[in-house]
């Protein structure tokens, strides 16, 4: 067939390709092209900053009993939704990254690039610390665990996504990959998307983004997921919405 759908490891759907009778679930029939996933990136980007901000700022003070579980459920998922984004960009685009930069003879760049995994790896203990302490908080585990373990990610996450949207611009991006790898990355980091983070991390995505960060990166996602699916799926989540940035769905 002549259109293809690819879910992202930042939970992103990403449809092209032939739109004559709607198949990409987008308002036009028309061709579309292959996505840019620098977007989708720098809005799992956003929706992590928003995330962490509330958990450290909630966690700051007491948790009332009645709002332990939902508390310790939005955390645990944003810690999955981290966990997602970095393996997917350890697995497959900043390895395609690091190749298309050597070919094309940006050492500079490939290596920057490369560390970046490293930044990953010292974001994994404060960010297991965090899922333990989201876990025993409905037992009557502590909140200043938290609280400590969220603060302690925020100092490292803020300057190192800063410092990927800083190097990765769309113009240093094509320089370094070809069309075509392009669309076998995004096609790569969908079924990573698919295996590893499913509706949990979905869901949580939809919920931190805006109503238009919403659009912007689902509005091509095949309409009885937008309408039917997310819904169903959000039903889990319900209890945790007083904690998102979006409660709604404006898809």
């Amino acid at each position: 067939y002549h259109h293809t759908c690819a879910v992202t490891s930042a939970s992103s759907v990403l449809c092209w390709g032939h739109n004559a009778f709607g198949q990409l679930g987008a308002e036009t029939a028309s061709v579309a092209p292959a996505a840019d996933p620098l977007q989708g990136i720098f809005r799992i980007h956003a929706a992590l900053r928003r995330s962490l901000a509330t958990i450290i700022r909630v966690s700051a003070a007491p948790i009332p009993a009645g709002d332990r579980d939902a508390f310790a459920e939005f955390s645990l998922r944003f810690a999955r939704l981290l966990h997602v984004h970095h393996e997917g960009e350890d697995e497959i685009i900043f390895p395609r990254i690091v190749e298309g930069a050597t070919r094309a003879s940006l050492a500079g760049y490939a290596t920057e690039v490369g560390g970046w995994r490293e930044d990953h790896q010292h974001l994994l203990v404060h960010l297991s610390d965090l899922e333990a302490a989201a876990k025993e908080l409905p037992g009557g585990g502590s909140e200043q665990r938290i609280y400590q373990a969220a603060s302690k990610l925020r100092d490292l996450i803020l300057p190192h996504l800063a410092a990927e949207e800083t190097a990765l611009t769309a113009p240093s991006f094509r320089s370094v990959l070809k069309p075509q790898e392009i669309a076998e990355m995004i096609a790569a980091s969908g079924e990573h998307g698919k295996r590893e983070g499913g509706p949990p991390v979905l869901v949580m995505l939809v919920h931190s983004l805006t109503d238009a960060e919403q659009r912007a990166h689902f509005g091509e996602m095949p309409w009885f997921v937008r309408k039917v699916l997310l819904k169903v799926w959000s039903r889990g989540f319900r209890a945790s919405l007083k904690y998102a940035h979006n409660p709604s769905l404006a898809l």
